[in-house]
């Protein structure tokens, strides 16, 4: 009956993996559990399809997960040149975004609502909208074109590799128009290059011969075998994804603040000058903006070359090991399940509904209560300064 009877403490010590899983169970478990106790004769509901049961029950962890769990994930990099940070495969929300320095301490950043990352319509002289995506003179498409994106038709890869070195980059020729005389003339060494799962990321045009037609990448695609016909490859200045000439402006903005003491002569002439002004921009850690159609976080110029961390929240459904519940919350799993599958049903009385509704409440708040984990002496020692005299 013990729940430790089939592991001893030395396989667990010794295992490399699954140190602290004692205080979760898993989905199945929780699924496998309600079955049991919550379905069949005489018992609260008498008959259910157990994929119903696993439907509420992934529901119940997804909405747990957002404000009961302590599901925060977090992530860090170094942020680029390009000055953005691409959302993470399991991303639901941020709870907080920071950037850390020397010694390790975390410094937030604050998000921006004055600026954005718009679609750049490609334009002509006049102001009117272009459609011509190759710049071959032809309008190509219906739908509307971004500024800083071109796309150019290659022959496939392998077909005109003609660099002597073929593990470091690769050559292609540029299949145009007859109307297109010069097909290369606008790009430029430094573009994106993406549009063919064979381009690693960040791949970037290393040199163009404007005479054949040709263009050199910086990375080798990874698949180098001949093959007929051709591709369209979408080259972006700037940055791997479009971006628009506001985010570019946002990024390429030097900040005017300065780290100093506000109490030194430096600031000494500027007394009263900060009266009324708004407490959001009166920090130096920078500012970001989530892009979410493009799926990326844009930050300010101060941040490039610094370390970022991202905190966030996801829905606790992305992969089977992240379906588990804590202990502290099984009540509450179970109680919502209930409560989903009695609200579902037809011909149930409200006043059932609603004790299972009243039940379901009083659970997760207790759940929520219970992971808040609280220690009374940690909170004495926090409210031991309350009792400072605060100046205003």
């Amino acid at each position: 009956m013990g729940l430790l009877d089939g592991q001893s403490a030395q396989s667990y010590y010794n295992n490399n993996t699954g140190f602290g899983n004692y205080q979760f169970t898993s989905l199945e478990d929780v699924i496998n559990q309600f079955i049991v106790a919550y379905v069949g004769e005489d018992k609260i509901i008498s008959k259910i399809k157990r994929s119903d049961v696993q439907f509420h029950a992934m529901r119940a962890l997804q909405e747990l997960s957002f404000d009961t769990f302590k599901s925060t994930k977090s992530q860090e990099i170094e942020i680029p040149p390009n000055l953005s940070m691409l959302l993470p495969q399991d991303y639901v929300n941020y709870v907080k975004i920071t950037w850390s320095d020397g010694a390790g301490i975390e410094h937030t950043i604050y998000p921006t609502s004055k600026t954005s990352n718009p679609f750049s319509i490609k334009q002509n002289t006049d102001g009117t909208y272009d459609f011509d995506t190759d710049n071959d003179n032809i309008y190509d498409q219906n739908s509307l074109t971004h500024e800083n994106v071109i796309f150019k038709n290659f022959d496939a890869f392998g077909t005109t590799i003609i660099s002597p070195n073929a593990t470091t980059s690769a050559t292609f020729t540029l299949n145009f128009s007859p109307d297109n005389a010069l097909p290369t003339a606008d790009l430029e060494v430094g573009m994106f290059v993406t549009g063919s799962d064979h381009i690693p990321l960040g791949t970037t045009i290393s040199s163009i011969d404007t005479t054949n037609n040709e263009i050199t990448l910086s990375n080798l695609p990874t698949n180098i075998t001949p093959t007929v016909g051709t591709t369209q490859l979408k080259f972006s200045k700037n940055s791997i994804f479009p971006e628009s000439n506001t985010a570019n402006k946002f990024k390429s903005h030097t900040s005017s603040t300065v780290v100093d003491d506000y109490e030194d002569n430096t600031r000494f002439t500027a007394q009263g000058g900060r009266y009324g002004i708004d407490p959001q921009h009166a920090q130096d850690n920078g500012s970001f903006f989530i892009d979410e159609l493009e799926g990326r976080i844009h930050f300010s110029s101060n941040i490039s070359g610094k370390t970022v961390i991202l905190k966030y929240i996801s829905d606790s459904l992305g992969t089977d090991a992240e379906m588990q519940v804590h202990k502290f919350a099984e009540e509450a799993m179970y109680k919502c399940i209930a409560y989903a599958i009695v609200s579902a049903k037809a011909n149930v009385q409200e006043y059932v509904v609603r004790r299972f509704q009243k039940d379901k409440f009083a659970a997760t708040r207790k759940a929520k209560l219970r992971l808040s984990n609280l220690k009374l002496e940690e909170l004495t020692q926090i409210l031991r300064g309350k009792s400072k005299h605060i100046k205003h």
